[in-house]
């Protein structure tokens, strides 16, 4: 029975499925937004490692020889509360997320060109007494990282894959587990401990695990470009006497002592006073020199004496 209405065919079919929409053989300009933010693919730090070993220290089993080098650029997001990127739960006064810089970053390890403020040395000739300042926390812009040693390395690349809120983490669970062990081993130089907790000891597993290596000293974070302390600091402290001496004598020589000092001198050369002076002095130097002659005299003869 026929329904009235020819059915399309299969070469219809396909071309109604092959059509193309308007325009797609025309030239066209697409834009792409990369994501931003914590889902944003641009590198943040860019490290270089460089390790060699001798002949020698592989045969004594020797740490190999080895430095390496990073930038780090901090991003808004990482240390402020931005819109599009809102987790930064602790802020100060200014907004700033106060994560803190590692122990390599702190006043208390850079050197003094950088800004350092090694512990105070009451011995030291610079020795001056300075408010506890707060630590120094990450900020925007650019970081150099540098570090010798294998193990300053290997701890620099596990910190990659960490944020600064798990770095901070991190650096407490470090500082709690060497805390732990100095109690530890404090612990066992005391001598005051009876042969019923040495048992114990010897039967419980109560040792902890050994902390991991400190590499701070063998590391250097500063930011870029760095902070360098005023250079005339030191150079206004060295000269500060010179310049009091010479303020008293430009001093002295506008209100006229100095002329008057002059005059004076002049006008005693022409009397006898400075003969007679002279004169004295040289008296008193022959009667001191005499006493002490006749002094020496008179002891070695007592040690002479039987």
């Amino acid at each position: 029975m026929s329904t009235g209405q020819a059915q399309p065919t299969s070469q219809q079919q396909q071309q109604k499925q092959a059509r193309k929409p308007p325009f797609a053989d025309w030239p066209t300009i697409k834009i792409l937004t990369p994501p931003q933010g914590q889902f944003s693919l641009k590198a943040d730090e860019w490290c270089v490692t460089y390790c060699s070993q001798t002949v020698t220290g592989r045969i004594h089993g020797k740490e190999p020889y080895c430095r390496s080098l990073c930038v780090r650029k901090v991003f808004p997001h990482e240390v402020r509360n931005v819109i599009a990127f809102k987790k930064h739960k602790k802020l100060d006064s200014t907004g700033k997320a106060p994560y803190p810089l590692p122990a390599e970053g702190q006043a208390v390890n850079l050197p003094r060109i950088l800004g350092g403020k090694p512990p105070e040395d009451p011995e030291d000739l610079d020795y001056m007494p300075h408010p506890a300042e707060p630590p120094k926390t990450w900020d925007e812009g650019l970081y150099l990282w540098t570090g010798k040693g294998r193990l300053a390395a290997h701890e620099k690349i596990d910190s990659m894959s960490l944020d600064f809120e798990r770095q901070r983490r991190m650096a407490a669970m470090r500082e709690k587990r060497r805390e732990v062990w100095q109690d530890y081993q404090d612990s066992l130089r005391q001598p005051n401990r009876n042969a019923q907790n040495e048992d114990v000891r010897l039967w419980v597993p109560n040792v902890p695990p050994r902390p991991l290596p400190d590499t701070s000293s063998q590391s250097l974070l500063v930011s870029l470009p760095p902070e360098f302390p005023p250079i005339w600091e030191r150079i206004n402290k060295l000269l500060a006497p010179s310049v009091h001496v010479l303020g008293i004598l430009r001093d002295s020589v506008n209100s006229g002592e100095q002329k008057q000092f002059a005059q004076r001198v002049w006008d005693k050369a022409w009397t006898n006073e400075p003969l007679l002076l002279a004169s004295r002095t040289f008296t008193r130097a022959y009667e001191r020199w005499k006493e002490k002659d006749e002094t020496g005299d008179e002891e070695d003869d007592k040690k002479n004496s039987p």
